[in-house]
Parts: C-alpha cells; sequence; structure tokens
C-alpha cells in the first residue's frame, strides 16, 4: 500500500484558468530532471460539451469505474483511494516516460470544485510541495473570454456546421474588446472560487509557495528560482543558477509564442498576449464596480492594488 510520503506526484502548482500554469508547465519541463503534467486531478466535474473536449476529473473517472467494477460496498472511501491509486499510476508512468525523478502537476480546478479540490490534495499527500500561482483576477477575465471569443471566432471563421451568427457575434467583440457578461461571470466566479479555496487551505500543507503572475514577468529569473528550489526541496534534485536560467529562456514568450515579444497581442494564439494590465482596455465601468464589489477585498487579500476601480466607483 502506498503511504503519503510515498507519493509519486510531488508538486502541484494550483490556479484559476488563464493565470499562467501552462508558462510553468513549459518552465518547469525544461529542467532536466522535472516534469509538470495535467490530469486534471480532483473535483466531481464531468462536462462532455465542452468546446476543446471533454472535461473530466481523475476522481471522477473513478466514481465513473466504480459502478461497473461488481464490487460490494464501493463507497466514497473506495472512490476516493481509488483516485489516488489512478493518480499515482499516471504520475508513475509519466516520469518514467519523460525519464525524470520528480514529477508534478499543474492544476486549474473546475467550477465549483475547488474547496473540495483542496480537500483532496491535503488528504493525498498534506506534504506536498504546493504552489498557489495567483494572477490579478480582471486579466485573468479578459484573457478567459478572449480565449472563448476566439474559438467561436474559429469556428465561424472554418465555416464548420453549427456555426452561426452567436460565431460571428463573438468575433466581432474580440475586436472591439466586448466582455460578454457570460464569460465575465464565468470568469470571475472561478477566481473568487480557486483563490478562496487556495487562501483557506494553507493550514493543511506543510509548505505552500504563492507567487505572483505578474512578479514572474517583471522578475522571471528570480521568481522561477524561486519556484523550482520550492518543488525540488527535499528530492535530491538540484537547481543551479544556470539551470533556472536554461529554463527561463525555453519557456520565454518569444519562444512559446515563435517569435513575439511580451506586450505584442495575437487574439488568436493561446499565449495572447503575454502583459499585466490589459483589463483596463476592456472593462467597461460598469464591470469595474461589479469586480471590485464581488472580488476587491479578495484582490487585496492576494496582494493587488484595487485602486483604480476604486477610482471608477
Amino acid at each position: 500500500m502506498t503511504h503519503q510520503h510515498d507519493r509519486p506526484i510531488r508538486f502541484v502548482i494550483v490556479a484559476s484558468p488563464k493565470s499562467g500554469t501552462t508558462w510553468m508547465q513549459k518552465l518547469i519541463g525544461a529542467h532536466r530532471d522535472m516534469h509538470c503534467g495535467e490530469s486534471r486531478l480532483f473535483g466531481r466535474y464531468f462536462d462532455p460539451s465542452n468546446p476543446t473536449g471533454p472535461h473530466i476529473t481523475i476522481e471522477q473517472t473513478a466514481r465513473h469505474m466504480s459502478r461497473h467494477l461488481g464490487l460490494d460496498h464501493a463507497d466514497d472511501g473506495f472512490c476516493k483511494q481509488l483516485a489516488f491509486d489512478l493518480a499515482d499510476a499516471v504520475a508513475v508512468r509519466c516520469a518514467s516516460h519523460a525519464g525524470v525523478s520528480l514529477y508534478g502537476e499543474k492544476f486549474t480546478p473546475y467550477p465549483g470544485t475547488a474547496e473540495h479540490a483542496a480537500d483532496m490534495i491535503a488528504e493525498y499527500d498534506p506534504g506536498i510541495r504546493l504552489v498557489h500561482l495567483v494572477r490579478d483576477g480582471r486579466d485573468v477575465i479578459v484573457s478567459g473570454a478572449a480565449h472563448r471569443l476566439n474559438i467561436a471566432r474559429q469556428r465561424w471563421a472554418s465555416g464548420k456546421p453549427g456555426a452561426g451568427a452567436d460565431d460571428l457575434e463573438a468575433a466581432q467583440q474580440l475586436e472591439d474588446k466586448v466582455i460578454p457578461d457570460v464569460w465575465f461571470q464565468h470568469f470571475l466566479e472561478n477566481w473568487i472560487d480557486v483563490n478562496t479555496a487556495m487562501l483557506e487551505a494553507v493550514p493543511m500543507f506543510r509548505s505552500v509557495l504563492r507567487l505572483q503572475y505578474e512578479e514572474l514577468l517583471t522578475d522571471t529569473e528570480a521568481q522561477a528560482t524561486k519556484l523550482l528550489r520550492h518543488i525540488a526541496e527535499g528530492s535530491g534534485v538540484s537547481v543551479t543558477p544556470g539551470q533556472a536560467k536554461a529554463c527561463v529562456e525555453a519557456a520565454s514568450f518569444r519562444n512559446l509564442t515563435g517569435g513575439r515579444e511580451p506586450g505584442e497581442e495575437d487574439r488568436e494564439s493561446f499565449f495572447r498576449k503575454g502583459a499585466a494590465g490589459d483589463w483596463k482596455e476592456w472593462f467597461t465601468i460598469d464591470q469595474m464596480h461589479e469586480f471590485d464589489e464581488r472580488a476587491g477585498e479578495l484582490l487585496e487579500a492576494l496582494g493587488y492594488d484595487r485602486g483604480i476601480a476604486e477610482q471608477a466607483a
């Protein structure tokens, strides 16, 4: 039986979607002894209709499987342990295939699942090297909405069956920097959910590092060194200044985008702009008011200035 200190997932980077986890995944993976995967660990969530493919967690997969295993008393405890076993199996296989000794995951909890997911990670291993990656929620909303609008724009431009007036409208909204209310609400609520849960979860873990996306942009090498050394602590994997610098270069915005500099926008790219403060060009006065009312205190608790939103009030 696997014990907590033997868990093959050694670190988890938790953030709301569109907060920079893919960048962190690329940066970590550039280290010769590390790999960062994404199996969507925990949370009881399944959405078969997502435009980029079905969304399901390992935990929910375990629950689906338990119905067909022919076992008596396959209760919540059984499903939980099966989910942990599946997560372990994924980690061991990925680490072996990548030829690394240190495996971890990036994790953006699905809507409404963050508190439960944090509880599950803590039960899986309270000694896991946890990283809470935060980004200004206003920029998260812009990045998320632009990504969703671009999916619709691509569907309209391709002329695929099902493309229609809504997709044409989305293409125009993307061009005009208009955030539809449906995506404003979706990404705002998810940002609140994830970051509230992570703040409350800190006492459940032995070691938590909080990193700001914006500091990673402005002081990349120092922040990346801090990140790499945090997740490597106790593993026997070394992080030298030269290794950290090489990881930063491999995962630079220029390399990830084929030559663009941070701030050069390509709304058709997953790595759209690589800059902070873009929300000032997108938000309406009403959106500034709503964000400040619902999330201003949380924004401050995470170390951000809500002053611009207050001036608009």
